[in-house]
């Protein structure tokens, strides 16, 4: 899954890259370290010339209580091609969410005789530069008021399987523009929700502070060192 992840860059340079105008960002601030229940930047079908801020954590429209949110911020892909209930939102609610980075975590090898849990290692993934990823997503409004996303997951690519066994689903520009578009039929998007192509993400370890969603500053993207 993908837990927590990261939007520190500044929205005028992702308006400027992405080519879209941001509304109603003013008050938003960087996230080192984003939780579920934060607002988030994305960008969606509906609006694919804007960058909109959504609480992360999707609250379907026919959902009875928003807590359903909390075990739904991210969406698998076999659960869009097998749930009717996802199958439908894919169809009409499509959105791109916007990252410069996520985080993962290592199981490590347990401590013989030890009755604890064994440690993990968390690991930030990015692309070269701290490029925006552009992460496909699912997103609804709830009670009419309520905008709310999923990141969708897919099973991980060589680079990645050794540290954990699923990755966010990263599109590159050409298949986020298809993505977000209304005019191509839901199931010709299918085959874009795959891993990235290995070399495309670079990793390292980073602080186990990244567990504590209270620690969001810039110290949680640095390297481990020794």
């Amino acid at each position: 899954m993908c837990g927590r992840y990261s939007f520190f860059t500044p929205i005028p340079q992702a308006e400027m890259g992405l080519g879209v105008k941001a509304v109603e960002w003013a008050e938003w601030q960087a996230r080192y370290n984003a939780a579920p229940t934060q607002v988030m930047p994305v960008i969606t079908n509906e609006f694919p010339g804007i960058i909109q801020f959504f609480r992360w954590g999707l609250v379907p429209k026919w959902a009875s209580d928003i807590s359903i949110g909390q075990k739904m911020i991210n969406t698998r892909t076999e659960s869009i091609i097998e749930k009717p209930a996802f199958r439908n939102i894919f169809k009409y609610k499509r959105c791109l969410v916007l990252a410069d980075g996520y985080y993962e975590w290592m199981p490590l090898p347990a401590v013989p005789g030890s009755k604890t849990r064994a440690a993990k290692q968390p690991y930030r993934f990015h692309l070269p530069h701290n490029e925006v990823m552009l992460l496909a997503g699912l997103w609804d409004t709830w009670q009419g008021t309520l905008n709310t996303f999923s990141i969708i997951t897919c099973p991980a690519n060589r680079d990645v399987e050794h540290i954990h066994n699923r990755m966010p689903v990263v599109l590159s520009h050409p298949e986020a523009k298809l993505w977000l578009s209304n005019e191509v039929p839901a199931d010709q998007l299918l085959p874009l929700l795959k891993p990235a192509p290995e070399g495309v993400l670079q990793f390292y370890p980073i602080s186990t502070n990244v567990n504590k969603p209270i620690v969001d500053d810039p110290s949680i993207v640095e390297p481990l060192t020794a």
